[in-house]
């Protein structure tokens, strides 16, 4: 009776210790991500002379339907108008921290998903 509480005792100690595979899956998906965000700052993409090295979809589609049709009019209008860069960049940001959020979430709801069945497979053995 006494090696069975042992027993019981180290591997409730090894469950709670994190396991290598984890920690390494882990760093190699912060460097995943680093390497991601870092990889468009090597490359100089568009025109040295243009306004705004970095301009959105909507300007860059605007000035291409400008110089294909000068006299085309937009069906509608936009329901706040013109914003200035600060808010059209937190609006962004926002947006980014929505999204990585809910990413993050679901990672680690089926993450713990996960190893709640493996506790309890442990737990029937």
């Amino acid at each position: 009776m006494n090696a069975k509480n042992n027993a019981q005792i180290v591997d409730a100690q090894a469950a709670s210790q994190p396991k290598k595979n984890s920690v390494w899956v882990s760093v190699g998906l912060i460097v995943l991500v680093v390497v991601i965000a870092m990889f468009p700052l090597f490359f100089n993409y568009g025109d040295d002379d243009a306004e705004e090295p970095f301009a959105g979809t909507d300007a860059t589609a605007t000035e291409t339907i400008q110089e294909i049709d000068p006299n085309y009019e937009p069906w509608f209008e936009p329901l706040v108008g013109e914003l200035p860069g600060e808010v059209e960049s937190g609006l962004f940001a926002l947006q980014a921290v929505i999204g990585a959020g809910v990413l993050f979430y679901v990672i680690g709801f089926y993450r713990g998903k996960a190893a709640a069945r493996s506790d309890k497979r442990e737990k029937e053995q």
